[in-house]
């Protein structure tokens, strides 16, 4: 189980970039960790934010990958979240951020991916 946060400040989402894919902020829960527990933690992990407002989920999918070279079934969670602070503190996870409109996701085509895209737009209307 996973769990991202689409974190939102103004009109503004939030985009990680971890190699070439942009991406929401979040990751895998600890053993016994609960859900707003776990997303509170990757996000001042990969963000610095602490100030973070959890709302409701907006998005779940689905998807198969290998972390740690296993091959996993990850079930995720993107939950909608406020903040007043556009501060980042990257962790080593990620080269870099950018806060984005709706408008501007077309423009990083196959560079995002599909999941947070399909959150962001949820999370808009």
């Amino acid at each position: 189980m996973a769990v991202k946060a689409v974190i939102q400040a103004g009109k503004k989402f939030l985009i990680m970039r971890e190699g070439q894919r942009r991406q929401a902020v979040g990751g895998r829960l600890e053993k016994g960790e609960k859900l707003e527990v776990g997303l509170r933690r990757e996000v001042k992990e990969e963000t610095g934010i602490t100030e973070l407002e959890v709302g409701k989920v907006v998005h779940v999918d689905e998807w198969f990958a290998k972390p740690e070279g296993e091959l996993k079934h990850i079930v995720a969670l993107f939950f909608l979240c406020k903040t007043k602070s556009r501060k980042i503190v990257l962790s080593d996870e990620h080269a870099e951020f950018a806060w984005v409109t709706t408008e501007d996701l077309e423009s990083y085509g196959d560079l995002i991916e599909k999941e947070i895209k399909q959150a962001i737009i949820l999370a808009s209307l």
